[in-house]
């Protein structure tokens, strides 16, 4: 394998060892290129297909936690619909009634106290709103309540580039926005008056036609990332150019976090990549079933997902779409069936029994996983019973696997050890068995859906192993084990935890944790339980 030395053309064999893309005939050359190649060494190169648009292809085999991007987002800001937040920080504003919301003194809209107002995000925003004499009515009441008012920002933000910054404008405009399939719907006919409106009207923006607008705001909803704010539960969204030309896959081979105050984007790869595969992530759901999965695609994406998992009625043999066959129920030898999508590509497709004749139009399926999707929406999760309550209830309709399950058990795995009254130091050794089986069940699943060092794997692995430190020291102190096998579990414990630290260690809000944890188990390891 060779090519010709990107400074002086002569036969070469030494090649670039980070993009695999680009031969030297020495290392002083190489040395000599590296201001110019640096900028352009990734470990991919983009493709483009009818199918999938642009997409990125490994030009090298990645190692399973390579950062394989580095981006900062050329615009953030709040999701349409959103919780009170900083329009400068970010960060959540509480509404309590022994504290007064502090409001910008420039354009009157919330934020954390007069620090914010200089902040460089929303300065040239509140500069243009003083300049056309806008001041913002927002008076936020409850806690907790969402405000639509939060809509315009982003989409203005992406606007005021054009003069700030005109490059990123430019590539921010390349970006797929589906405005066509768009258009006509129910949500973007409100935004002709919330965000056109406001923007043309109430801010004076008339030098940016109705159109530009929508694919600005189409441009946002299409390709934006989700970010989760490292101080609390807000979430943000953040568009980054390079990040947008991944493959979606609903078994992806990537995970996405961000760091700093800067929301730098890395993306990791979580599992092995070979060279020539596609580098993909996903912008759904790993445990929703093929039919919300592909709906919230659809709706949200603007594309129908064709991927394996979405092809195979089995979902990789998790079943996590099927539901139990009625009639088969009623025999003790056919107990186990399925009803599976006849065709998984298309939702109107009839499901039918894999052991028996029974079928279930595809409309009556969509009808029943809405129902039970209100269903667990509305629930009081204040209190695990009722989350026990809701798997008692659909023990027999729905098999253990099926996707309503394993969110509401995903739901009781998080809420076991970690809300007040039911700590790990707080349950019952019914409770606390239970915590490690539901981590168990769900890893198996994550095992095949979202291999490697994903952060759904890495989340298990933590709230497994410390269930399994806690049951391990009661059931010492009471005698059910002896220390050699207390022992064992503890040691097992730290190869979990050990894993859960390798895969979480990119997370900012878990990495001081873990190695904290990993201190503490080591010091109890070294001393006699």
């Amino acid at each position: 394998m060779g090519g010709s030395c990107a400074v002086c053309q002569a036969q070469a064999t030494q090649c670039c060892s980070g993009c695999h893309s680009v031969f030297y005939c020495n290392r002083d050359h190489q040395k000599q290129h590296w201001k110019v190649h640096k900028t352009q060494c990734t470990p991919y190169k983009l493709s483009i297909s009818t199918q999938l648009g642009y997409y990125m292809v490994a030009t090298r085999d990645i190692k399973q936690g390579e950062i394989i991007i580095k981006e900062e987002p050329i615009a953030i800001g709040p999701k349409v619909v959103s919780l009170p937040i900083c329009l400068g920080c970010s960060r959540r504003i509480r509404v309590c009634e022994d504290k007064e919301v502090y409001y910008c003194s420039g354009c009157s809209w919330p934020l954390c106290g007069p620090q914010c107002e200089t902040h460089p995000v929303h300065v040239p925003e509140c500069n243009l709103m003083k300049e056309r004499g806008f001041r913002a009515t927002i008076k936020l009441q409850g806690e907790g309540k969402k405000e639509a008012a939060y809509c315009s920002i982003t989409p203005l933000r992406c606007l005021l580039l054009k003069k700030r910054d005109p490059s990123k404008y430019e590539r921010l405009l390349k970006l797929q926005s589906h405005l066509e399939e768009r258009k006509d719907t129910t949500l973007y006919n409100i935004f002709k008056n919330n965000i056109v409106g406001f923007l043309r009207d109430g801010l004076a923006m008339t030098e940016f036609s109705e159109e530009t607008i929508l694919r600005v705001t189409a441009i946002l909803d299409t390709n934006s990332f989700e970010i989760r704010h490292s101080e609390g539960d807000v979430k943000i969204r953040g568009l980054y150019p390079k990040a947008a030309m991944l493959s979606h896959d609903c078994k992806p081979n990537t995970k996405h976090v961000f760091k700093g105050s800067k929301h730098v984007l890395e993306l990791v790869s979580t599992v092995p990549i070979r060279k020539g595969d596609i580098i993909s992530t996903t912008y759904t759901q790993t445990l929703w079933g093929t039919l919300a999965r592909r709906a919230h695609l659809k709706q949200s994406k603007c594309f129908d997902c064709t991927c394996a998992r979405c092809s195979d009625p089995t979902e990789f043999e998790t079943y996590l779409g099927s539901i139990n066959c009625s009639q088969c129920r009623k025999s003790a030898t056919r107990s186990e069936s399925k009803i599976l999508s006849t065709d998984p590509l298309d939702p109107a497709a009839p499901w039918k029994c894999d052991v028996c004749s029974h079928t279930i139009p595809g409309r009556q399926m969509s009808w029943g996983n809405d129902a039970i999707r209100q269903e667990i929406t509305l629930l009081d999760k204040s209190k695990p019973e009722n989350l026990e309550g809701f798997l008692e209830k659909y023990k027999d309709a729905l098999h253990q696997k099926n996707w309503h399950m394993l969110e509401v058990k995903y739901a009781l795995s998080q809420m076991y050890g970690n809300i007040p009254g039911y700590l790990l130091s707080e349950l019952s050794s019914r409770q606390l068995e239970r915590k490690i089986n539901l981590c168990t069940e769900l890893l198996e699943i994550a095992d095949v859906l979202d291999p490697g060092a994903s952060r759904i794997r890495g989340l298990l692995l933590y709230d497994l192993q410390a269930a399994m430190v806690v049951q391990a020291k009661r059931d010492l102190a009471e005698d059910k084990v002896t220390k050699s096998a207390a022992q064992d579990i503890m040691v097992e414990s730290m190869t979990l935890l050990q894993q859960a630290a390798e895969i979480l260690k990119t997370e900012a809000d878990m990495a001081q944790l873990l190695e904290e944890k990993l201190v503490n188990l080591s010091k109890e390891l070294e001393c006699d339980m």
